[in-house]
Protein backbone atom coordinates (compact mmCIF):
# COMPACT_ATOMS: atom_id res chain seq x y z
CA UNK A 1 0.00 0.00 0.00
CA UNK A 2 2.75 2.49 0.73
CA UNK A 3 4.24 1.81 -2.84
CA UNK A 4 1.11 2.58 -4.34
CA UNK A 5 0.86 5.95 -2.50
CA UNK A 6 4.73 6.74 -3.14
CA UNK A 7 4.01 6.10 -6.93
CA UNK A 8 0.55 8.28 -7.61
CA UNK A 9 2.46 11.08 -5.32
CA UNK A 10 5.31 11.07 -7.51
CA UNK A 11 3.03 11.22 -10.50
CA UNK A 12 1.01 13.20 -9.38
CA UNK A 13 4.02 15.51 -8.97
CA UNK A 14 5.19 14.89 -12.27
CA UNK A 15 1.84 15.56 -13.59
CA UNK A 16 1.85 19.45 -11.68
CA UNK A 17 4.89 19.66 -12.71
CA UNK A 18 4.15 20.14 -16.90
CA UNK A 19 0.68 21.74 -15.74
CA UNK A 20 3.52 24.51 -14.69
CA UNK A 21 4.97 24.93 -17.61
CA UNK A 22 1.84 25.95 -19.25
CA UNK A 23 2.06 29.12 -16.55
CA UNK A 24 5.82 29.65 -16.80
CA UNK A 25 5.42 29.36 -20.67
CA UNK A 26 2.19 32.02 -20.14
CA UNK A 27 4.71 34.39 -18.24
CA UNK A 28 7.62 34.31 -21.20
CA UNK A 29 5.37 35.31 -23.44
CA UNK A 30 4.38 38.72 -21.60
CA UNK A 31 5.69 41.77 -23.21
CA UNK A 32 7.87 42.62 -20.47
CA UNK A 33 9.66 39.44 -21.16
CA UNK A 34 9.74 39.77 -25.05
CA UNK A 35 11.60 42.28 -27.54
CA UNK A 36 9.92 43.25 -30.53
CA UNK A 37 11.30 45.67 -33.17
CA UNK A 38 7.94 47.14 -33.42
CA UNK A 39 7.37 47.98 -29.43
CA UNK A 40 10.38 50.08 -29.14
CA UNK A 41 9.73 53.06 -26.95
CA UNK A 42 11.15 56.21 -27.82
CA UNK A 43 15.34 57.04 -27.28
CA UNK A 44 16.78 59.93 -25.84
CA UNK A 45 18.07 62.64 -27.98
CA UNK A 46 20.66 62.77 -29.07
CA UNK A 47 20.73 58.84 -29.13
CA UNK A 48 23.23 57.50 -27.28
CA UNK A 49 26.67 56.27 -29.30
CA UNK A 50 26.77 52.38 -29.50
CA UNK A 51 30.18 50.51 -30.23
CA UNK A 52 29.18 46.90 -32.09
CA UNK A 53 31.94 44.56 -31.47
CA UNK A 54 31.65 41.56 -33.49
CA UNK A 55 34.42 38.70 -32.56
CA UNK A 56 35.32 36.94 -35.65
CA UNK A 57 37.71 33.50 -36.41
CA UNK A 58 37.48 32.05 -39.55
CA UNK A 59 33.68 33.46 -40.38
CA UNK A 60 34.06 34.17 -44.33
CA UNK A 61 30.79 32.25 -45.03
CA UNK A 62 28.99 34.66 -42.14
CA UNK A 63 30.91 37.74 -42.06
CA UNK A 64 29.60 39.24 -44.64
CA UNK A 65 25.60 38.77 -44.27
CA UNK A 66 26.19 39.69 -40.23
CA UNK A 67 28.04 42.96 -40.80
CA UNK A 68 25.07 44.23 -43.55
CA UNK A 69 22.21 43.59 -41.23
CA UNK A 70 24.24 45.35 -38.87
CA UNK A 71 24.88 48.76 -40.83
CA UNK A 72 21.04 48.25 -41.94
CA UNK A 73 19.88 49.27 -38.06
CA UNK A 74 17.48 52.25 -37.99
CA UNK A 75 19.88 53.69 -35.41
CA UNK A 76 20.92 57.21 -35.85
CA UNK A 77 24.92 56.66 -34.20
CA UNK A 78 26.76 53.42 -34.25
CA UNK A 79 30.10 52.03 -35.27
CA UNK A 80 30.75 48.33 -36.44
CA UNK A 81 34.29 46.83 -35.13
CA UNK A 82 34.88 43.21 -36.38
CA UNK A 83 37.68 41.89 -34.82
CA UNK A 84 39.71 39.06 -36.52
CA UNK A 85 40.62 36.22 -33.58
CA UNK A 86 43.63 35.15 -35.76
CA UNK A 87 41.58 33.75 -38.98
CA UNK A 88 43.51 31.95 -41.68
CA UNK A 89 40.43 31.95 -44.36
CA UNK A 90 39.34 35.36 -45.86
CA UNK A 91 37.47 37.21 -42.84
CA UNK A 92 39.85 40.51 -42.76
CA UNK A 93 39.51 40.96 -46.45
CA UNK A 94 35.91 40.72 -46.18
CA UNK A 95 35.32 43.23 -43.56
CA UNK A 96 38.28 45.63 -45.43
CA UNK A 97 36.15 45.67 -48.47
CA UNK A 98 33.10 46.40 -46.53
CA UNK A 99 34.89 48.92 -44.42
CA UNK A 100 36.15 50.62 -47.87
CA UNK A 101 32.19 51.49 -48.89
CA UNK A 102 31.18 52.45 -45.21
CA UNK A 103 33.26 54.42 -42.90
CA UNK A 104 31.26 52.81 -39.96
CA UNK A 105 32.94 49.20 -40.29
CA UNK A 106 36.80 48.97 -38.54
CA UNK A 107 38.82 46.42 -39.07
CA UNK A 108 40.75 45.17 -35.95
CA UNK A 109 43.07 42.15 -36.37
CA UNK A 110 44.38 39.65 -33.11
CA UNK A 111 47.69 38.24 -34.18
CA UNK A 112 48.67 35.76 -30.99
CA UNK A 113 46.80 35.39 -28.16
CA UNK A 114 48.35 36.36 -25.34
CA UNK A 115 49.13 33.36 -21.90
CA UNK A 116 45.84 32.27 -19.96
CA UNK A 117 43.45 34.06 -22.34
CA UNK A 118 40.77 32.05 -24.35
CA UNK A 119 40.52 33.31 -27.95
CA UNK A 120 36.90 34.91 -27.70
CA UNK A 121 37.17 36.79 -24.69
CA UNK A 122 40.55 38.64 -26.05
CA UNK A 123 39.08 39.72 -29.09
CA UNK A 124 35.69 40.83 -27.45
CA UNK A 125 38.27 42.80 -25.17
CA UNK A 126 40.29 43.87 -28.05
CA UNK A 127 36.90 45.09 -29.79
CA UNK A 128 36.28 46.89 -26.48
CA UNK A 129 39.32 48.93 -26.45
CA UNK A 130 38.70 50.63 -29.79
CA UNK A 131 35.04 51.42 -29.51
CA UNK A 132 33.71 54.90 -28.71
CA UNK A 133 30.33 54.03 -27.43
CA UNK A 134 28.64 55.20 -24.61
CA UNK A 135 27.02 51.43 -25.01
CA UNK A 136 29.06 48.08 -26.36
CA UNK A 137 26.73 45.59 -28.35
CA UNK A 138 28.91 42.53 -28.81
CA UNK A 139 27.00 40.46 -31.61
CA UNK A 140 28.67 37.15 -33.07
CA UNK A 141 28.90 36.53 -36.27
CA UNK A 142 26.39 33.48 -37.17
CA UNK A 143 23.76 36.22 -36.46
CA UNK A 144 21.42 38.09 -38.47
CA UNK A 145 20.15 40.80 -37.14
CA UNK A 146 16.29 42.46 -38.14
CA UNK A 147 16.48 46.01 -38.68
CA UNK A 148 14.99 47.75 -35.47
CA UNK A 149 16.95 45.09 -33.29
CA UNK A 150 19.12 47.53 -31.67
CA UNK A 151 16.53 50.54 -31.26
CA UNK A 152 14.71 47.99 -29.30
CA UNK A 153 16.61 46.14 -27.04
CA UNK A 154 18.52 49.99 -26.14
CA UNK A 155 14.80 51.06 -25.38
CA UNK A 156 13.86 47.97 -23.61
CA UNK A 157 17.04 48.48 -21.35
CA UNK A 158 17.18 51.94 -20.65
CA UNK A 159 12.97 51.71 -20.01
CA UNK A 160 14.04 49.02 -17.31
CA UNK A 161 17.26 50.20 -16.33
CA UNK A 162 18.90 47.73 -17.12
CA UNK A 163 22.97 47.78 -17.25
CA UNK A 164 23.39 44.53 -19.60
CA UNK A 165 20.74 43.14 -21.92
CA UNK A 166 21.39 39.43 -23.08
CA UNK A 167 18.34 38.16 -25.75
CA UNK A 168 17.54 34.28 -26.61
CA UNK A 169 17.61 33.99 -30.22
CA UNK A 170 15.25 32.44 -33.04
CA UNK A 171 17.20 29.34 -33.53
CA UNK A 172 17.26 28.01 -37.12
CA UNK A 173 16.42 24.38 -37.51
CA UNK A 174 16.68 23.65 -40.78
CA UNK A 175 18.25 20.09 -39.98
CA UNK A 176 17.02 16.15 -38.71
CA UNK A 177 19.60 16.29 -35.91
CA UNK A 178 18.89 20.94 -35.64
CA UNK A 179 14.87 19.76 -35.23
CA UNK A 180 15.70 16.77 -33.12
CA UNK A 181 17.87 17.96 -30.45
CA UNK A 182 17.74 21.33 -30.06
CA UNK A 183 14.31 21.91 -28.86
CA UNK A 184 14.96 20.51 -25.63
CA UNK A 185 18.39 21.51 -25.18
CA UNK A 186 16.96 24.95 -25.01
CA UNK A 187 14.41 24.04 -23.20
CA UNK A 188 16.76 22.69 -20.46
CA UNK A 189 18.79 26.30 -20.14
CA UNK A 190 15.58 28.44 -20.44
CA UNK A 191 13.81 26.48 -17.76
CA UNK A 192 17.16 26.96 -15.27
CA UNK A 193 17.76 30.45 -16.35
CA UNK A 194 14.54 31.39 -17.06
CA UNK A 195 13.99 35.81 -17.60
CA UNK A 196 11.99 35.95 -14.75
CA UNK A 197 14.61 34.83 -12.64
CA UNK A 198 17.60 36.37 -14.06
CA UNK A 199 15.79 39.90 -13.84
CA UNK A 200 14.88 39.74 -10.52
CA UNK A 201 17.35 41.41 -8.57
CA UNK A 202 16.94 39.40 -5.30
CA UNK A 203 17.79 36.39 -7.27
CA UNK A 204 21.26 35.03 -7.64
CA UNK A 205 20.72 33.62 -11.49
CA UNK A 206 22.59 35.42 -13.90
CA UNK A 207 22.67 34.08 -17.82
CA UNK A 208 23.76 35.79 -20.51
CA UNK A 209 23.78 34.40 -24.53
CA UNK A 210 27.17 35.48 -26.01
CA UNK A 211 25.40 36.28 -29.66
CA UNK A 212 24.02 39.28 -28.32
CA UNK A 213 24.92 41.21 -25.24
CA UNK A 214 24.49 44.95 -24.67
CA UNK A 215 26.27 46.57 -21.90
CA UNK A 216 26.84 50.02 -20.45
CA UNK A 217 30.06 51.22 -21.53
CA UNK A 218 30.76 52.26 -17.78
CA UNK A 219 29.16 49.30 -16.19
CA UNK A 220 31.54 47.12 -19.05
CA UNK A 221 34.50 49.07 -17.26
CA UNK A 222 33.53 48.64 -13.68
CA UNK A 223 33.46 45.14 -13.72
CA UNK A 224 36.85 44.44 -15.64
CA UNK A 225 35.30 43.87 -18.96
CA UNK A 226 35.91 40.23 -20.12
CA UNK A 227 39.52 39.91 -18.66
CA UNK A 228 37.33 39.25 -15.48
CA UNK A 229 36.43 35.80 -17.92
CA UNK A 230 39.52 35.68 -20.05
CA UNK A 231 40.01 31.87 -18.60
CA UNK A 232 36.50 30.89 -18.69
CA UNK A 233 35.34 28.75 -22.03
CA UNK A 234 31.94 29.82 -21.85
CA UNK A 235 32.17 33.39 -21.01
CA UNK A 236 29.12 35.00 -21.54
CA UNK A 237 27.30 32.81 -18.61
CA UNK A 238 30.21 33.74 -16.46
CA UNK A 239 30.15 37.30 -17.27
CA UNK A 240 27.11 37.91 -16.54
CA UNK A 241 27.58 36.18 -13.50
CA UNK A 242 30.28 38.82 -13.11
CA UNK A 243 28.26 41.55 -13.91
CA UNK A 244 25.12 40.84 -11.67
CA UNK A 245 27.54 40.10 -8.74
CA UNK A 246 29.00 43.41 -8.62
CA UNK A 247 25.49 44.83 -7.98
CA UNK A 248 24.41 46.11 -11.88
CA UNK A 249 21.00 45.17 -13.27
CA UNK A 250 20.93 42.16 -15.18
CA UNK A 251 17.64 41.80 -17.86
CA UNK A 252 17.10 38.22 -20.01
CA UNK A 253 14.24 39.21 -22.99
CA UNK A 254 13.13 36.70 -25.63
CA UNK A 255 14.19 38.61 -28.71
CA UNK A 256 12.53 35.55 -31.11
CA UNK A 257 11.77 38.70 -33.75
CA UNK A 258 15.10 40.71 -32.85
CA UNK A 259 17.96 38.23 -34.67
CA UNK A 260 18.25 34.42 -35.56
CA UNK A 261 21.04 31.91 -36.12
CA UNK A 262 21.67 28.87 -36.86
CA UNK A 263 24.26 27.44 -34.40
CA UNK A 264 24.79 23.90 -35.57
CA UNK A 265 24.25 21.60 -38.50
CA UNK A 266 25.19 18.14 -37.58
CA UNK A 267 24.58 16.15 -34.33
CA UNK A 268 28.55 16.00 -34.43
CA UNK A 269 28.01 19.69 -33.58
CA UNK A 270 25.41 20.28 -31.61
CA UNK A 271 27.29 17.21 -29.17
CA UNK A 272 30.23 19.65 -29.00
CA UNK A 273 28.67 22.31 -28.75
CA UNK A 274 26.02 21.76 -26.12
CA UNK A 275 28.48 19.58 -24.54
CA UNK A 276 30.75 22.92 -24.01
CA UNK A 277 27.51 25.36 -22.93
CA UNK A 278 25.97 22.96 -20.20
CA UNK A 279 29.46 22.44 -19.04
CA UNK A 280 29.96 26.11 -18.69
CA UNK A 281 26.18 26.87 -17.33
CA UNK A 282 26.89 24.60 -14.09
CA UNK A 283 30.54 24.37 -13.62
CA UNK A 284 30.01 21.90 -11.01
CA UNK A 285 29.24 18.30 -11.31
CA UNK A 286 25.98 18.36 -8.92
CA UNK A 287 23.89 20.82 -11.11
CA UNK A 288 24.86 18.68 -14.15
CA UNK A 289 23.45 15.86 -12.11
CA UNK A 290 20.17 16.92 -11.00
CA UNK A 291 19.22 18.40 -14.47
CA UNK A 292 19.97 14.90 -15.81
CA UNK A 293 17.62 13.16 -12.98
CA UNK A 294 14.91 15.87 -13.79
CA UNK A 295 14.95 15.25 -17.46
CA UNK A 296 14.51 11.62 -16.02
CA UNK A 297 11.74 11.72 -14.22
CA UNK A 298 10.22 14.31 -15.44
CA UNK A 299 10.06 14.13 -18.98
CA UNK A 300 11.23 10.36 -19.47
CA UNK A 301 9.08 8.34 -16.55
CA UNK A 302 5.54 9.57 -18.10
CA UNK A 303 6.81 7.01 -21.25
CA UNK A 304 7.67 4.77 -18.39
CA UNK A 305 4.99 4.62 -16.53
CA UNK A 306 2.18 4.47 -19.76
CA UNK A 307 4.02 1.83 -21.07
CA UNK A 308 4.78 -0.54 -17.57
CA UNK A 309 1.45 -0.07 -16.47
CA UNK A 310 -0.30 -0.27 -19.26
CA UNK A 311 1.01 -3.86 -20.35
CA UNK A 312 0.55 -5.17 -16.85
CA UNK A 313 -3.04 -4.25 -16.87
CA UNK A 314 -3.50 -5.96 -20.34
CA UNK A 315 -2.01 -9.11 -18.67
CA UNK A 316 -4.67 -9.23 -16.08
CA UNK A 317 -7.31 -8.32 -18.87
CA UNK A 318 -7.71 -4.38 -17.34
CA UNK A 319 -9.02 -6.29 -14.05
CA UNK A 320 -6.36 -4.73 -11.79
CA UNK A 321 -8.00 -1.02 -10.76
CA UNK A 322 -4.32 0.09 -9.17
CA UNK A 323 -2.63 -0.57 -12.76
CA UNK A 324 -5.07 1.03 -14.59
CA UNK A 325 -5.62 3.99 -12.52
CA UNK A 326 -1.67 4.03 -13.26
CA UNK A 327 -1.51 3.77 -16.68
CA UNK A 328 -4.41 6.16 -17.09
CA UNK A 329 -2.08 8.56 -14.68
CA UNK A 330 0.89 8.00 -17.66
CA UNK A 331 -1.69 8.68 -20.38
CA UNK A 332 -2.78 11.79 -18.83
CA UNK A 333 0.81 13.03 -17.83
CA UNK A 334 1.93 12.36 -21.69
CA UNK A 335 -1.06 13.92 -23.05
CA UNK A 336 -0.58 17.04 -20.66
CA UNK A 337 3.32 16.79 -21.79
CA UNK A 338 2.14 16.95 -25.11
CA UNK A 339 0.24 20.06 -24.96
CA UNK A 340 2.87 21.91 -23.09
CA UNK A 341 5.52 20.58 -25.89
CA UNK A 342 3.47 21.83 -28.52
CA UNK A 343 2.60 24.79 -27.22
CA UNK A 344 7.01 25.52 -26.89
CA UNK A 345 7.51 24.66 -30.38
CA UNK A 346 5.07 27.32 -31.75
CA UNK A 347 6.39 29.42 -29.30
CA UNK A 348 10.20 28.73 -30.62
CA UNK A 349 8.84 28.19 -34.42
CA UNK A 350 10.12 24.54 -33.87
CA UNK A 351 8.78 21.63 -36.05
CA UNK A 352 5.53 19.65 -33.65
CA UNK A 353 5.88 16.76 -35.79
CA UNK A 354 9.20 15.57 -34.24
CA UNK A 355 7.86 15.27 -30.99
CA UNK A 356 6.80 11.99 -32.54
CA UNK A 357 10.64 11.00 -31.39
CA UNK A 358 10.91 12.84 -28.30
CA UNK A 359 12.06 9.64 -26.68
CA UNK A 360 14.54 9.63 -28.62
CA UNK A 361 15.54 13.27 -28.46
CA UNK A 362 15.52 12.57 -24.50
CA UNK A 363 18.12 9.97 -25.07
CA UNK A 364 20.55 12.62 -26.99
CA UNK A 365 20.55 15.01 -24.85
CA UNK A 366 21.11 12.88 -21.79
CA UNK A 367 24.31 11.72 -23.34
CA UNK A 368 24.83 15.59 -23.89
CA UNK A 369 24.42 15.82 -20.49
CA UNK A 370 26.51 12.66 -19.22
CA UNK A 371 29.42 14.08 -21.71
CA UNK A 372 29.78 17.71 -20.18
CA UNK A 373 29.77 16.05 -16.75
CA UNK A 374 32.49 13.73 -17.85
CA UNK A 375 34.21 17.29 -19.09
CA UNK A 376 33.54 19.09 -15.68
CA UNK A 377 34.60 16.03 -13.93
CA UNK A 378 38.38 16.00 -16.03
CA UNK A 379 37.22 12.67 -18.00
CA UNK A 380 37.00 13.88 -21.38
CA UNK A 381 38.47 16.79 -24.10
CA UNK A 382 36.23 18.75 -25.91
CA UNK A 383 37.30 20.43 -29.13
CA UNK A 384 35.98 24.29 -29.71
CA UNK A 385 36.83 26.32 -32.57
CA UNK A 386 40.31 24.96 -33.34
CA UNK A 387 40.84 23.89 -29.99
CA UNK A 388 41.23 21.27 -27.38
CA UNK A 389 40.23 22.29 -23.57
CA UNK A 390 40.66 19.66 -20.68
CA UNK A 391 39.43 20.87 -17.16
CA UNK A 392 38.15 24.34 -18.86
CA UNK A 393 42.29 24.86 -20.01
CA UNK A 394 43.61 24.60 -23.82
CA UNK A 395 45.63 21.82 -24.06
CA UNK A 396 46.73 22.34 -27.75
Amino acid sequence: MIVHVVILAFGACVLAIWVSRHVILSATRRTQMTIRPGDAAPLPEPAPRVSIVVPAKDEQANIAACVQTLLAQDYPDLEVIVVDDRSTDGTAEIVRAIGAADPRVRLVQVGELPPGWFGKPHAMTSGAREAGGEWLWFVDADCRQAPGSLRAALAHTLAAGGDMLSLWPLLEMKGFAENLVLPLCGSILGLYFRPQRVNDPESSAAFANGQFVLVRRSTYEAVGGHASVRDKLVEDISFARVVKGSGHRLLNAVGFDVFHTRMYDSLAGIWRGWTRIFSGAWPRPWPILLVALLVVLVSASPFVLTIAAGVMAARVGWADAWLNALAALGAVQLAVMATVLARYCRMIRARPAYLLLYPVSILIVLGILANALAMGLGLTKVRWRGTTYHKGTSVS
